[in-house]
């Protein structure tokens, strides 16, 4: 095995990544050393590198010289009690606290990764992890949906967006999204029944009536959904501090206010992922991929409006 590996770090230069030499990790007990191959890109990772996260980012520097990303595709290259070396796996570690994953090996928690079929493809796999389990959330947990039930989605062309749209199709939901114009056409090969360019039209309109609203970019609030919310309704943000008046409101509704923020996922959690995927419930969205040592343009990326699905780094240039 190598002693060194590959690994996205912060610059010196403020604002900026670099791609350097760093040790290699060695797996304790309950954990699994994984070869990454492919890392998405995600908000918190271009706020880290913004300088936020200060707490955190002084917690994981702890471990080692990486500070971004929490989910990937690769090849487990030690035994675990469930997963063996060789297996192709996913990962989502947790947000907050977990190994950071852009880099070219992790040490990870065997109850943070899950095998994943031989006939994907690694780029595949990684479109799919933390934005995909959002979905499943969504639509499995917080609120289901059946046939001919009315969704809105606002921010539909993102990994989460895109995601929702397709299981709340595969649940038999009407769906209208939200997205730029430029995306309108690539949001109904989606599966969208209705699309609504940000540009030029509300995210509401008089006489709309959704049993749920799934709010990504959490542009709206819960008083702004609630008038076209049909009763027993849910309005669903992905942030809970960006409403927190709404659970109050809600209490006092005979509409909902659901809220979602994954830190963590289970062996469970991966595994329904897989089984959707499989289905055909749910597509790998990819908008780009850039090698590790385009970091930065692949930050610039994520954080461009307009993009289709996920941002994705190749740990191997």
């Amino acid at each position: 095995m190598p002693k060194t590996i590959r690994a996205l770090i912060q610059s010196p230069e403020p604002g900026k990544m670099a791609v350097a030499q760093a040790p290699a990790p060695i797996p304790g007990r309950g954990q699994v050393l994984v070869e990454v191959k492919v890392s998405a890109v995600n908000e918190m990772d271009v706020q880290v590198r913004a300088g936020l996260w200060a707490k955190n980012v002084k917690a994981f520097l702890k471990r080692g010289p990486v500070v971004t990303g929490f989910e990937f595709a690769g090849i487990a290259r030690s035994d675990g009690g469930r997963i063996k070396a060789g297996d192709r796996v996913i990962g989502y570690v947790n947000v907050l606290s977990g190994p950071r994953t852009h880099a070219g090996q992790v040490c990870v928690d065997e109850t943070d990764i899950e095998v994943i079929p031989q006939s994907w493809s690694l780029d595949d796999a990684a479109a799919l992890v933390v934005m995909g389990l959002t979905a499943v959330e969504i639509l499995e947990r917080l609120a289901p949906v059946s046939p001919g039930k009315r969704v809105l989605i606002i921010g539909a062309a993102g990994g989460v967006g895109v995601y929702t749209l397709q299981l709340a199709k595969h649940q038999g939901a009407h769906v209208t999204v939200v997205c730029s114009e430029r995306n309108a056409a690539w949001m109904k090969s989606m599966g969208a029944n209705a699309v609504r360019a940000y540009e030029t039209e509300p995210n509401f309109k008089t006489g709309d009536l959704f049993d749920v609203v799934v709010d990504v970019p959490c542009k709206e609030s819960f008083a702004a959904s609630a008038p076209f919310l049909a009763r027993g309704g849910m309005y669903v943000g992905t942030n809970p501090l960006a409403d927190l008046g709404g659970f109050v409101r809600a209490a006092f509704s005979s509409r909902r206010a659901g809220y979602l923020m994954m830190l963590t996922t289970t062996p469970a959690k991966l595994r329904r992922l897989i089984e959707l995927a499989a289905l055909g419930a749910l597509r790998p969205a990819i908008d780009s991929r850039f090698p590790l040592s385009q970091a930065d343009q692949a930050f610039d990326r994520f954080e461009t409006r307009g993009k289709q699905g996920r941002v994705l780094l190749k740990i191997e240039d």
